[in-house]
């Protein structure tokens, strides 16, 4: 029979550009649906241990990677939201989740396939219904996804009678150690073990490939997924970083428990002969038992590593120890068990600004070049601290306007909103100031020293004012911060005049110290001002005076007033 090779061969190249794009699309669609389940369900989910292996199954399978699932739990790590010993069986069944794709390769479904693309395909063509959207396209990519799976296998077949096609399987044959290095390359090259998994199966399901040959393309595809891991995910540092150690850590420990018994295997059965060692009754294909070699090993791994769970976290922790500066990144009041109280969680979050704000006079030290600020943490670390921070309040923040709150507390939250934001705006100009500071020459150091200063007093007064609850001191920073644009415009003028031969960055530098005053200046004031009509200020005054009036008292504990008694009912 004659074949038009050119054609078969571009009906693979399309079949595998079709699988890649499906996977692409099941993947982004899945994880978009299920976002913010995935975060609601994540605190309950970590508090119970079969709870949380049910998870990171459901996880696993829906972002089709373990690798997405460790770094999406990484970031809430970073953020306070989950610790690591909760988060760890989440991300290693996730990987047995992954795995449960692998058997749309092992059953004849191709008609099954073709439905799914028209069915899914009208629905994301006329956008209806509306709801079921997000669905319908992960559909469409799950039938893309099987429908390119059918066009590799059913012309794969053919090109073994191509002379070079047919040299190279029995290269392959012939070397299992081939086999595995090409699993890890091509794991490398397509950022996706699954996908190699699954076209692994998919040949050897058409006797393309034997069973030997298709267990070491998949253990080399785990072996490039942890080079993946590892390599996309050195931005992670500290205790978030973990997480992905543990996911770096999984193929090879799974490795190591795998492959010596497929080697023993091998060597005893001889070279294709390990389906012998199946019970005389049991008869399955290649493809078959490829897909349950991979099944066993996504579960005795995960399942070992479970029952050694503290010993594995203590190795996690070893091999990426936590950093001195991680608890700033951190929230200290909030927590997702008051999230449902709309008054406690207003009140906590009033000292997490308060924390923030505290921050920020750290920043005139270093700008001074004091000896002390040298030590500890550095700019960049509070700088990136307070974005971690900010998100988390933000987080919650947004959380209460989905429920129901009276008049003053929705006033309140609106409040608190808008001083977050000049927050952030305060905690960048204070950053730019230690960054410029650092680069000012002689013509411009006594306008930085002044600046400085200025501001730090500005600041002082201000986390006085919101901690104490002082209507006084806030009155004092109104005064002092109170249209400064004028001032700055005269000394801008006196300072560029008296240096005629001031250089063009020195000059820059003056307007850009004057500019960051002003910027910081106004942001305060508006501060200031949204502090004095805060409703939270009476229950932040009483605090104040509670604490003074029982000097044992702790100091975070809410005194009572309006809003705590609120909070507490």
């Amino acid at each position: 029979m004659h074949y038009d090779y050119t054609e078969i061969l571009m009906k693979i190249l399309a079949g595998l550009g079709l699988f890649f794009f499906g996977i692409k699309m099941v993947t982004g669609n899945l994880s978009a649906i299920a976002g913010d389940h995935f975060r609601r369900g994540l605190q309950k989910a970590s508090e119970r241990t079969g709870a949380a292996i049910l998870f990171g199954a459901t996880a696993g399978f829906v972002t089709q990677s373990g690798r997405t699932t460790s770094f999406i739990l990484a970031s809430f790590i970073q953020v306070g939201l989950i610790g690591v010993e909760r988060a760890l069986p989440i991300v290693l069944w996730a990987n047995f989740g992954c795995t449960l794709v692998i058997f749309t390769a092992v059953f004849p479904i191709y008609l099954f396939a073709l439905f799914l693309l028209a069915v899914a395909g009208v629905c994301v063509a006329f956008e209806r219904p509306k709801p079921l959207l997000g669905s319908a396209s992960a559909t469409f990519g799950l039938a893309l996804m099987l429908f390119g799976m059918q066009m590799m296998s059913s012309s794969a077949p053919i090109l073994t009678n191509l002379h070079w096609f047919a040299t190279a399987l029995a290269f392959i044959k012939t070397s299992l150690v081939f086999a595995f290095a090409m699993g890890l390359v091509l794991t490398f090259v397509a950022q996706s073990h699954i996908a190699i998994v699954l076209i692994a199966i998919t040949l050897a399901t058409r006797g393309i490939f034997d069973l030997e040959q298709t267990v070491m393309v998949i253990f080399g595809a785990y072996a490039g997924s942890s080079l993946i891991t590892y390599v996309t995910g050195i931005h992670f540092r500290g205790q978030p970083r973990q997480v992905v150690t543990a996911q770096f850590l999984y193929s090879p420990i799974g490795l190591s428990l795998f492959l010596p018994l497929f080697v023993v295997a091998h060597l005893l059965a001889g070279h294709g002969e390990v389906l012998a060692f199946l019970p005389k009754g049991l008869s399955v294909s290649p493809g078959t038992a490829a897909a349950l070699v991979a099944l066993a090993f996504n579960t005795a791994t995960p399942l070992l590593l479970t029952i050694a769970l503290p010993a594995f976290r203590r190795l996690c922790a070893r091999l990426t120890p936590p950093l001195e500066e991680e608890d700033l990144g951190k929230p200290q009041f909030l927590r997702e068990e008051v999230g449902g109280n709309a008054v406690a969680t207003l009140l906590l979050a009033e000292q997490e600004q308060l924390r923030l704000l505290q921050r920020m006079p750290a920043y005139m030290a270093w700008s001074r070049g004091e000896a002390a600020a040298r030590t500890g943490p550095t700019p960049e670390a509070y700088h990136q601290a307070f974005a971690q921070v900010g998100r988390s309040i933000e987080r919650f923040q947004s959380a209460l306007t989905s429920q129901r709150m009276t008049a003053e507390d929705t006033e309140w939250l609106l409040n608190q909103q808008k001083r977050q934001e000049l927050l952030g705006a305060l905690d960048e100009a204070c950053h730019e100031l230690h960054q410029v500071s650092q680069e000012v020459g002689a013509a411009a150091e006594q306008l930085r020293s002044s600046v400085v200063e200025a501001l730090d007093t500005m600041l002082l007064t201000a986390i006085s004012g919101m901690a104490n609850g002082d209507d006084e001191e806030l009155a004092m920073l109104d005064t002092m911060t109170r249209d400064r644009g004028p001032t700055m415009e005269r000394m801008r003028g006196r300072y560029l005049a008296a240096f005629d031969a001031i250089s063009p960055q020195e000059r820059s530098r003056i307007l850009q110290i004057t500019s960051l005053f002003e910027r910081t200046a106004w942001s305060l004031h508006r501060f200031g001002a949204l502090l004095r009509q805060s409703p939270g200020m009476a229950a932040q005054a009483e605090r104040t005076r509670h604490r003074i009036d029982s000097p044992g008292v702790d100091v975070e504990a809410p005194a009572p007033s309006s809003a705590s008694a609120r909070a507490a009912s």
